[in-house]
């Protein structure tokens, strides 16, 4: 893994997702310039951060750390225009989205 190529990969995903840095920072509970730090690739980040780095971005980890993108989740700025639950995750804090996972994972077996 290359930090700076970390770094670079979260900065385009982020403009890709028309993102400032405070606002990326505000989504994921992390200063801005811890933000500019990363993108830079001055500072490594904890799992907590990359996690929640990926889940504003909409990108796979594994993408973010190695540049795969045989995932279906590399960084994309076209939204589908009716995909309700992106556009509610987009504006949940980490912990939210951490709490609606919880809930989601019971209710699954549920739907048909």
């Amino acid at each position: 893994m290359n930090q700076i190529e970390l770094g670079h990969r979260i900065k385009q995903c982020r403009k890709m997702h028309k993102l400032t840095q405070e606002q990326l920072a505000e989504q994921t509970n992390v200063s801005s310039h811890y933000i500019y730090e990363i993108e830079k690739g001055l500072k490594t980040m904890s799992l907590s951060t990359l996690i929640d780095i990926s889940s504003v971005l909409n990108v796979s980890i594994d993408y973010l750390l190695f540049g795969n993108n045989n995932s279906t989740s590399v960084c994309s700025s076209k939204e589908q225009p009716y995909d309700r639950l992106s556009l509610i995750l987009q504006n949940l804090s980490p912990q939210q989205r951490d709490d609606l996972a919880e809930i989601m994972s019971v209710l699954l077996p549920y739907l048909k």
